[in-house]
């Protein structure tokens, strides 16, 4: 009998043990995987906190983008202004030399003052460095880099750009090409036709007219005013303001033309041309005929086909209004 009870204790406590052994064992197991869960899910929440972060960043790059490309494009364009003035030269090709001012601040190698960390490479170095103390690593490629005429007043620039946004952690990473283009208006720039032919002597600014009946009741009172500021009008047989910047007096589909002040100069010093003075024209060698225009000084000439009775033949004296003032 006392060995029977002996037994169903030993028997008793074996399972006692059993289960506190498996009780032990699912605890374990339950806090290894509670411990594995927790460090799974702080590691999700630092990988959302890094892609967070770096769609935050691409998003103020591709802001960025704009305002850099516009200071990088509009202080070359004030560059060429200033080369053009100090070298009394036009500019060889407009393209190259707009791709080489906008991305090393230079033309044909030799810095320009205005382009001091201000080309759209020293932007994106910038933006590198900042990246950086974010632990991310921003790398761009420029693809293309052009510079057009899409109207008299305004040039489009565009940009093709590779980048390459990448996370240090290795969380995530954003390559994409973009192309972006950014206008200018060329309004106040200087036009370096006067530049060059007045050997820095006379200046002009272009502006546009808001003059558009330039002769009124027989009277040219409104064009002499258009003459003595020498403002802007758009007109495609002209030379656009790109095509100024290398001297080519060809036409345009987005051409502009001024007339030229001799008393301007004449003030100077500089001799006088009997010639037209649409500038292209006066700056020209093209062989034009030209009229006297009533009440106007005496170099006040412009070209045209000789007057005539009929329709307008869409030369500079219907343009200026004067066919039937001349003299």
């Amino acid at each position: 009998m006392t060995k029977i009870i002996k037994a169903r204790i030993i028997k008793k406590k074996a399972i006692f043990y059993t289960t506190a052994a498996i009780a032990l064992t699912i605890v374990i197991i339950a806090t290894y995987s509670i411990h594995g869960s927790y460090k799974f899910s702080d590691r999700m929440e630092v990988i959302q906190t890094r892609i967070e972060t770096m769609n935050f960043f691409i998003k103020d790059v591709e802001k960025d983008i704009d305002k850099g490309i516009f200071i990088a494009g509009f202080r070359s364009l004030l560059s060429f202004n200033q080369f053009i003035a100090t070298n009394g030269t036009f500019l060889d090709s407009v393209s190259e030399r707009f791709k080489e001012s906008f991305l090393n601040g230079t033309i044909s190698q030799k810095p320009l003052s205005l382009m001091k960390d201000s080309t759209f490479t020293d932007w994106a170095n910038k933006i590198s460095a900042e990246a950086d103390k974010i632990d991310i690593k921003f790398n761009f490629t420029v693809n293309v880099v052009k510079l057009n005429q899409t109207d008299p007043w305004s040039v489009i620039i565009g940009v093709n750009i590779t980048l390459d946004i990448r996370d240090k952690r290795n969380t995530s990473y954003w390559i994409r090409d973009r192309y972006l283009e950014n206008t200018i208006s060329i309004i106040g720039f200087e036009d370096p036709l006067y530049v060059v032919n007045s050997k820095g002597r006379v200046t002009n600014s272009i502006r546009e007219s808001n003059i558009t009946s330039f002769v009124v009741n027989g009277k040219a009172d409104n064009l002499l005013v258009h003459a003595n500021n020498s403002y802007y009008i758009a007109h495609n047989d002209s030379p656009n303001f790109l095509m100024r910047l290398e001297g080519n007096l060809g036409n345009s589909t987005f051409g502009i033309e001024s007339l030229v002040n001799l008393e301007k100069f004449q003030q100077q010093g500089l001799q006088l041309k009997d010639r037209s003075i649409v500038d292209y024209i006066y700056f020209g060698t093209k062989a034009t005929t030209n009229f006297r225009v009533n009440n106007t000084p005496d170099w006040f000439k412009i070209d045209g086909d000789p007057p005539a009775p009929g329709p307008p033949r869409g030369d500079h004296l219907d343009i200026y209004q004067v066919r039937n003032i001349t003299i």
